[in-house]
């Protein structure tokens, strides 16, 4: 499935642009445009939102409801930007939420070629200790 290759700087940097927009224009449909329909995200607020102690969700309806109860009970939700990382099939974006708080997503997408290239396959959400 994977074929081992570097997200492109030029598509690392087009797809953040599109993903942080979504985001701070709180259009979830524009943000799940970004995901595959097989999509698995992973997240340590996942059990907050979903009451639940399973911290990955999977399949695109299931995100989807998860990322619309998380705008609708956060008001002031904003990514400001802060770094960018490409790795093998990956990308990583590092921003500070509306919180303050230090965050990256890490972003497996689908290489060309795929029947869903560029969609996100597997992300991850890190958030960082307090200092």
């Amino acid at each position: 499935m994977y074929d081992g290759s570097m997200v492109n700087e030029q598509a690392a940097r087009a797809f953040a642009e599109s993903w942080y927009g979504a985001w701070n224009a709180r259009d979830l449909d524009r943000i799940m445009s970004h995901y595959s329909a097989g999509i698995e995200h992973s997240s340590p607020f996942i059990a907050r939102y979903n009451n639940s102690a399973e911290p990955t969700l999977r399949g695109r309806e299931a995100v989807r409801a998860y990322f619309g109860r998380a705008l609708e009970r956060n008001p002031t939700l904003a990514f400001h930007p802060q770094r960018i990382a490409l790795g093998t099939e990956t990308v990583v974006l590092m921003y500070v939420r509306m919180s303050g708080d230090f965050a990256a997503e890490m972003f497996v997408l689908a290489p060309d070629g795929h029947a869903e290239a560029g969609k996100i396959l597997r992300s991850v959400s890190h958030y960082a200790l307090g200092e």
